[in-house]
Parts: C-alpha cells; structure tokens; sequence
C-alpha cells in the first residue's frame, strides 16, 4: 500500500515539475516579446519626435530665408525627399514609399538610437505637409508626421530596402505649426 501511495505521490510531483518548467519557458518568450515590442517602440518614438522637431525648425527658419524648403530641409538633417510639400495625397500609406530603394522615408542615423549594437535597422519616419504647399514665414503649417521603428531582431536594410520581417512599430503624429 505505502508503495503505491509512494508512486501516486511521484507522478503528481513530476506532473508539477514538468508544468512548472513549461511555466518558466512561457514566461520567458512573453518577457522577450514585450523587450522586442518595447524597444521597437521606443525607437518610433525617436524617429516621431526627431521628424517633428525638424518641421517645427524648419518652418520657423523660413522667415527671410531665401533658401528653398527643400535645401532648409536638408540643413535641418533630413533629405529633400523626405518632405512632401507640394502634394495633396497622403504618401505614408503606401508601401513604395517605405520599402523600395527610391524610398522616401527618412532613415535616422544610427547614432541617435544607440549605434548598431541594439538596433541593426535604424528607425524611419516621413513628413507631410497637410495643407499642400509651402508655409511662408507666420502663417500656420500643419504637418502630418508617421515614424516606424524595429525591433533588434530586424535585419538591416538590404540595398532593394525590401520590406522589414520582425517587430515593426508605426507612430503617427498631426503638428500645427503657428
């Protein structure tokens, strides 16, 4: 009798351990898979503000200026083709203009997000102005402002820019410029 009490008393113990051990193999993908989330998060958030505070520059620097937005555009760190100014149609939502290597998306150095050690694609963002055309100096600009950033398991850009398999976080912001 004590036998068998002892072998019941074994199976149930070793059915704990083995959940147990599931239990702790569970947990340890949803922690990797919140890191993965959180610091592609956290990498659009760097592209969102960084692309925003571009357009807010740049729009305030065009009092006198006789630049050209674009040419402002580069001098505040972002390439010409990154600034929709002269268009009506919203260009973030398409996919050419993210992943295709005539990309419009603006790619922040990788120096803003820490080197290559954490991320191996760096974060993007695009900016749009929502009214259709250039705001001269003092009169209200309004911008449509759409950042992605990726994950660490994101392999870099390949030179087609095809498009990115992994953690991928959008962030979308609307800046009225007065």
């Amino acid at each position: 009798m004590v036998l068998i009490i002892a072998l019941i008393l074994l199976v149930v113990i070793s059915l704990l351990a083995v959940t147990s051990i599931r239990n702790v193999g569970s947990s340890e993908n949803v922690s990797a898979n919140v890191r993965t989330g959180e610091l592609a998060t956290q990498a659009a958030e760097i592209a969102l503000r960084h692309c925003e505070a571009s357009a807010i520059k740049l729009v305030r620097n065009l009092g006198g200026d006789t630049t050209s937005p674009e040419a402002m555009y580069d001098a505040q760190g972002l390439g010409q083709a990154q600034m929709r100014w002269n268009t009506t149609a919203i260009q973030w939502q398409s996919a050419t203009n993210w992943d295709t290597s005539t990309s419009a998306a603006f790619v922040l150095p990788s120096t803003l997000v820490g080197g290559t050690a954490t991320f191996k694609r760096p974060p993007e963002c695009m900016v749009e102005s929502l009214t259709g055309v250039t705001p001269p100096a003092g009169v209200p600009a309004s911008f449509l402002i759409t950042a992605r950033g990726f994950g660490p398991e994101v392999p870099a850009a390949d030179a087609n820019r095809t498009r990115p398999f992994g953690t991928v976080v959008w962030l979308q912001s609307t800046i009225d410029i007065q």
